[in-house]
């Protein structure tokens, strides 16, 4: 009986070898939502000193007339800024993710929706200074650039991705090769009984 029993605990203990590289990642998932999280929260707060800023420039250069929208007509500041209910002075960004139900998302999905919030504070950023720039404001600038942190970030995402691509390579060959070796051991075990058997008859 030792014979089949010694197998079966090296399989798996070499089952457990292979599974083990795969807890590691959950380290780096958690490294990952929260450098996500700071990035999100570091972009809300651009954003709101963009309002800040962009309700100064209006409170001193409403009144100003300037083309804007589809139709290039002259329009004052103000009017220009909440034109097309998009308004530029009301908070767009969060902090919070949207999830579907249970759905655990994962990594890549932490980097789209920080992409995401980092698209959308560009696009009201460039569209803000445009706005400014026509009515002859000081644009907004920020002394903080946050283009290093989302490319740390993204270079986490893509290291996490080739880790878990190895380690479920790894867990497949393991696998595999435990299944097969079950089955040979399943075969001459039925080999050796019968054997046996007739050997006592």
């Amino acid at each position: 009986m030792l014979r089949f029993v010694v197998p079966l605990f090296l399989i798996f203990v070499g089952s457990m070898f292979a599974v083990w590289p795969s807890f590691a990642l959950e380290g780096d998932v958690g490294k990952i939502e929260s450098s996500s999280k700071n990035v999100r929260i570091r972009i809300a707060e651009l954003d709101q000193q963009l309002q800040t800023h962009l309700r100064e420039a209006v409170e001193k250069f409403g009144d100003r007339q300037i083309e804007c929208g589809k139709s290039a007509e002259k329009k004052p500041l103000s009017d220009c800024i909440a034109e097309d209910g998009d308004d530029l002075t009301q908070t767009r960004l969060s902090i919070a993710r949207t999830k579907d139900g249970d759905v655990k998302d994962g990594p890549l999905d932490e980097l789209a929706a920080t992409e995401e919030r980092f698209a959308m504070f560009i696009e009201r950023m460039n569209k803000t200074n445009d706005l400014l720039s026509r009515a002859g404001a000081t644009m907004y600038r920020t002394s903080f650039d946050i283009t290093p942190e989302m490319d740390q970030l993204r270079r986490q995402v893509i290291a996490y991705v080739e880790r878990k691509q190895e380690y479920d390579l790894r867990l497949n060959q393991a696998m595999l090769i435990a299944g097969v070796t079950l089955v040979l051991i399943a075969i001459f075990a039925m080999i050796f009984f019968a054997t046996r058997r007739i050997r006592g008859n």
